[in-house]
């Protein structure tokens, strides 16, 4: 099962238009950073690779936090690209599919009714919980943004929103599914998710997956003395028809998978989900986990599957960890390198480990015209993609 991108549109650590921030990830810059959003000097893992922008002014904040409204912008200016291209549909012929990271507590409405209340857990209503808004938790509804979205563009298609550290690609398999099933036209995607809020980055840190060194030290994934992962944040979007479409930017292919793992996913379980993918032309983007024992063995088991001397990049070296988003901005990322002709370095990687693949060090030229792209996360979640150029479009060398 395929489809084809008619539009897409991220809000990324690298820039808000794909454009500038494809620009940025073929010259190596990483998005890295030891200034968030918040105070970090008391945590394990004190970098993050955040949004530089604020969201547009809308009158969903209502409902939606910043990561949220982002997600809408770039399913609107998605979905704006592709009707420029042709792409139309409307009602029951359009659907809706969300991948979110999962339910993040609300911190600045919650401290108010919190920060007063005392062990024995007595008088707490006296002691703040009074001053919580009677609303306060419609915005932690998980179908908010798109229910919200659906509104906007009178989508009564089939859609679903999809929770978890792989949603994008959970979201991305079953809105090809209902194209190949004709349920819908045109399926629009959109993912969102923030590794930067204050839980996620203690969690992270304490199952040893995110860094917890400085910027001078920190090392690539797939680097020898690579030590954990940059925690990121990311929205994108996807406008997807059925394969011959006019005017599509890319095809792509989706899978996922879970295995019994309370952490990481066993590297036979990266290897079954790349197996249900069509094969790719040498090029893997990999989960960029930065762990040397998880980054050894997902090596291996690529390589078995798509030869030792595969190319092997990792597009969230630059962009940082981007949990659901991942799959969507892998897609955008790796359609344009594969479109330019180029496939890019693995951001700040200084001594890359030995093993299986060729890691790419620098921007590398390639007639490749198909890669592929995973990503990871807990507990034992793998998502995957299939990138190719459209049908009919000529290869990178075939244009020179």
């Amino acid at each position: 099962m395929s489809a084809d991108v008619l539009g897409w549109a991220w809000r990324t650590p690298l820039g808000d238009s794909v454009d500038t921030a494809v620009g940025r990830l073929l010259a190596g810059e990483r998005a890295a950073t030891d200034k968030l959003r918040f105070e970090t000097r008391t945590y394990a893992c004190r970098l993050g690779a955040p949004i530089l922008s604020q969201p547009q002014r809308s009158k969903h904040a209502r409902f939606l936090r910043r990561m949220g409204l982002f997600g809408l912008e770039a399913a609107h200016e998605a979905l704006q690209l592709a009707r420029g291209h042709g792409c139309e549909a409307s009602g029951e012929r359009l659907g809706i599919f969300c991948g979110y990271g999962g339910l993040r507590a609300h911190w600045d409405d919650m401290m108010e009714g919190l920060s007063a209340q005392q062990p024995g857990q007595g008088g707490t209503w006296e002691r703040g919980l009074k001053r919580i808004h009677p609303y306060w938790m419609l915005k932690h509804l998980s179908n908010n943004a798109h229910a919200l979205l659906a509104a906007d563009l009178s989508a009564r298609g089939d859609g679903a929103t999809y929770g978890g550290a792989t949603a994008g690609a959970q979201a991305l398999s079953a809105a090809i599914r209902a194209l190949e099933a004709e349920s819908i036209d045109v399926a629009l995607v959109f993912a969102y998710d923030s590794l930067l809020e204050p839980e996620t980055l203690v969690d992270l840190a304490a199952r040893g997956a995110a860094t917890t060194g400085d910027l001078a030290n920190l090392a690539a994934p797939y680097d020898l003395h690579a030590r954990g992962f940059v925690p990121g944040e990311a929205a994108a979007a996807l406008v997807l028809q059925r394969p011959g479409a006019k005017g599509a930017l890319a095809t792509i292919s989706a899978a996922d998978g879970a295995d019994s793992h309370a952490s990481e996913p066993g590297p036979e379980t990266l290897a079954a989900v790349a197996a249900r993918l069509p094969r790719a032309d040498a090029v893997v983007d990999g989960s960029g986990r930065a762990l040397p024992a998880l980054d050894a063995a997902e090596r291996s088991v690529l390589g078995a599957l798509l030869g030792q001397g595969a190319q092997l990049t990792a597009v969230q070296a630059a962009f940082g960890q981007l949990g659901a988003a991942a799959p969507l901005v892998q897609t955008i990322a790796l359609a344009n390198c594969l479109r330019r002709g180029v496939l890019p370095p693995i951001a700040g990687l200084r001594e890359p480990a030995e093993g299986s693949l060729l890691p790419v060090r620098e921007p590398t030229p390639t007639t490749a015209r198909s890669a592929l792209a995973l990503c990871t996360g807990a507990p034992g979640l793998v998502g995957g993609v299939h990138i190719g150029s459209p049908s009919g479009q000529p290869s990178p060398a075939e244009r020179a």
